[in-house]
């Protein structure tokens, strides 16, 4: 059985269904300022976006299913 490996972008809409408060929860938790820290760093935030969609990927393949 061949494992199929979800896209970032795959990753990332399945995000689109989180609850806000958690959303409000991961960016106060990681971030300083939380989404205020975010708008005003979007390069962080998108590199730090970028690596956490990449360990959602390797997660989801340690999955079995």
């Amino acid at each position: 059985m061949t494992k199929v490996t979800k896209s970032k972008i795959q990753v990332a809409w399945s995000m689109r269904k989180w609850p806000k408060d958690y959303i409000k929860w991961r960016l106060t938790t990681a971030y300083p300022n939380g989404w205020k820290f975010a708008l005003f760093h979007p390069v962080i935030f998108l590199k730090d976006l970028w690596k956490f969609l990449s360990w959602c990927q390797t997660i989801d393949d340690d999955i079995e299913i």
